[in-house]
């Protein structure tokens, strides 16, 4: 890795970091999703940089890729746990990491991922094994009396790619990988009071461009088109509605922008990301650090 492009992933996480303790310090009950989400994506841009994905509010028994909708009216309650995953490029050099803010007497659920991400981090080295790395996780996580959350994962980064390998699991498997020097990768341990393992919901609120083949209505091609600036990395359906995007010439109507959502999935152009909810409705806690793979390995995000 060159000096320019390190000097990158350090600009993205030290941006990133301060978005996340910013976000942290915001969360409060009485505030709304959107206006947090917003408020720290506009702090993220007024830096110099941009969002790698649109940033995750993910509240309770959901875990992840929960991000505010246009007109989101959710409220943040004085039980809530809420995770901020928040994600930042640099030239497409990427730092993600998130914290979990609990107000609601859960502070062991989010101590366990805390304290399951800083012992993975000390295990960081190149060479380091990847399987025992996850074995550490989720014996920390087990320790405190909770499930780590099985079909969740950490993962490598690279330019304009958030999930690159290699896949880092939260619980104990068997492989033969092993850390290789320079790597970027994002460890993200999960804990759970319920199942352990999350699925799939309808509502989904981000995309991404997969690959690009021809389209039928005016909506999905203006879509496709404004979509370039992301470079493949996933977008907002509300970043669809900014004024931003209007004035490039994308409808106002919600509804019309869904169609033609619609139309760019049911062709395999866009891949999406659906809110992931533990599947026995338990409460989630999430921690994640990025991290530079050297005998002294770079957190960037720390």
């Amino acid at each position: 890795m060159n000096s320019e492009i390190l000097e990158k992933y350090i600009q993205a996480g030290k941006i990133a970091k301060e978005a996340r303790e910013e976000a942290a310090k915001s969360a409060k009950p009485g505030v709304s999703l959107l206006e947090l989400g917003e408020q720290i994506e506009k702090m993220i841009r007024d830096k110099g940089a941009d969002m790698a994905f649109p940033i995750n509010l993910s509240l309770n028994d959901l875990a992840a890729h929960y991000t505010p909708k246009h007109e989101d009216e959710t409220v943040l309650k004085d039980t809530d746990v809420l995770k901020i995953d928040i994600g930042v490029h640099v030239d497409g050099y990427v730092a993600d990491t998130a914290v979990t803010i609990q107000f609601g007497g859960n502070e062991r659920l989010v101590e366990a991922s805390r304290e399951a991400l800083n012992a993975a981090i000390d295990m960081i080295r190149p060479g380091a094994k990847i399987q025992a790395i996850s074995e550490k996780i989720e014996e920390v996580i087990t320790s405190h009396g909770f499930k780590p959350v099985e079909n969740l994962t950490g993962h490598g980064l690279d330019q304009y790619i958030v999930h690159a390998p290699p896949s880092i699991p939260n619980i104990k498997f068997s492989s033969s990988k092993t850390l290789e020097e320079n790597q970027v990768i994002a460890i993200e341990p999960f804990a759970s009071t319920g199942a352990g393992h999350v699925n799939d919901t309808p509502d989904i609120l981000i995309f991404s461009l997969e690959k690009e083949k021809p389209v039928r209505s005016p909506e999905a091609k203006k879509i496709l088109n404004f979509i370039q600036r992301y470079n493949g990395l996933p977008f907002a359906e509300r970043w669809l509605l900014s004024q931003d995007a209007i004035d490039y010439g994308l409808p106002s109507s919600l509804f019309k922008i869904r169609l033609a959502l619609r139309e760019l999935t049911q062709n395999n152009i866009l891949a999406t990301y659906p809110p992931l909810r533990d599947a026995k409705g338990g409460l989630v806690s999430q921690a994640e650090h990025t991290v530079i793979v050297q005998d002294d390995p770079i957190v960037t995000t720390r």
